[in-house]
């Protein structure tokens, strides 16, 4: 009997250990504050119509002639406007950058990538260049959830990443809120090499208070990234 309890025990932890999780903030959105952006505003739905994607919404695209500013962007005084954006004349492109490291891209056949996407109107989101979704008309104040499926999981590169979207000119209001995140399983040595050091190197966890930290469940900072561990 000792034996069984012993074997089930260990199954627990095994299995506990199994479930861990990390959950790694890609992109934020307007409930952590501004974020960062480059963005482009167009003459008109004419010419966001013959704009080939790859130009502006690929990895390698030159922003030199674009503004770097920061999100979310909207028309109006509302919670969204952090950049304004006149949406009754000009549609608008938006470019935002985030990294993956080698372990993350060996990794996403088992992670889950979440886009969330508050939107005013009729926007088109790419992932380093290539059409991810279509949306029309807009969703108000809500926020459409989307998964990442195994093709979109390919389009991902480690190193730099590109998530871009257009949207067009439209009477009344308009805005762009984004955001990404990457939630992984872990394993104890994925854990022990992101848990607190002693010689305050850059692997060094802080909670939202910017105290180290030893224990690595909860939400905490890491390489100025935002992870929630369970």
């Amino acid at each position: 009997m000792k034996r069984i309890i012993i074997r089930a025990l260990l199954l627990l932890a095994v299995t506990a250990a199994e479930a861990q999780t990390t959950t790694l903030q890609l992109l934020s959105t307007k409930e952590d504050g501004p974020w960062p952006c480059a963005y482009y505003l167009l003459n008109s739905n004419e010419e966001l119509g013959r704009l080939e994607p790859k130009s502006w919404a690929g990895r390698c695209v030159d922003e030199g002639d674009w503004v770097l500013g920061y999100g979310p962007l909207s028309n109006s005084p509302d919670a969204f406007r952090i950049t304004p954006w006149g949406s009754e004349v000009q549609p608008l492109l938006v470019r935002r950058h985030f990294t993956l490291s080698a372990d993350d891209v060996a990794m996403l056949n088992k992670s889950t990538l979440t886009l969330t996407c508050s939107y005013d109107e009729n926007p088109r989101l790419y992932l380093n260049g290539v059409l991810l979704w279509v949306y029309n008309g807009w969703n108000d104040n809500d926020y459409a959830t989307r998964t990442f499926t195994p093709r979109h999981k390919a389009l991902l590169r480690e190193g730099d990443n590109v998530l871009a979207v257009s949207l067009m000119q439209g009477a009344g209001g308009g805005h762009i809120d984004m955001g990404l995140t990457l939630t992984r399983p872990e394993n104890a040595d994925a854990i022990r090499s992101v848990r607190a050091t002693d010689d305050g190197s850059d692997e060094a966890a802080y909670d939202l208070k910017g105290i180290r930290q030893r224990d690595t469940s909860g939400v905490y900072i890491v390489r100025n990234k935002k992870f929630t561990k369970k």
